[in-house]
């Protein structure tokens, strides 16, 4: 169980469950991940956002709770699942109900997750790639006159 206050970066990938703005509407900015300063909005499960109101709601109703989704990838902006719920009831959740690690709270007070993917297995860490060493024409051409001064 997370909770992020406003201005805070998400510390991993997470399912929103409920905000503090009606109908569960929290808005992120993406500025990390795409550049981009427009702030998007995502939004709960209506199902999910009754039974968590408060802290003690939230540790109560969804501490038993299982996300079924597939396993940790790089796509950043797909996510499908489903959440069991300690009743059994079984909700299903999307793209617009998932917040990424890195992503920032913005306009928005505070904000209920359940956490999916961390460390190393969240899609911004699966979606990184190692830079490349850059060369110009010059450093390979030197290398090359370096190596053969050397084998003579």
């Amino acid at each position: 169980m997370v909770k992020v206050k406003e201005n805070d970066f998400f510390p991993c990938d997470m399912v929103l469950i409920n905000s503090s703005l009606p109908k569960g509407v929290c808005y992120v900015e993406t500025k990390n991940l795409d550049g981009e300063t427009n702030l998007k909005h995502k939004q709960a499960n209506k199902s999910m956002m009754k039974m968590a109101n408060s802290d003690d709601d939230v540790l109560m109703n969804f501490n038993s709770s299982q996300i079924d989704c597939r396993g940790p990838n790089e796509l950043l902006y797909q996510f499908d699942g489903n959440i069991t719920l300690q009743s059994g009831m079984q909700e299903p959740l999307n793209a617009d109900n998932f917040l990424l690690r890195g992503s920032q709270l913005r306009n928005t007070d505070f904000i209920y997750g359940v956490a999916t993917y961390t460390g190393h297995e969240t899609k911004v860490m699966m979606n990184s790639t190692g830079s490349r060493a850059k060369k110009s024409d010059i450093e390979k051409k030197m290398d090359t006159y370096i190596i053969v001064i050397i084998v003579f």
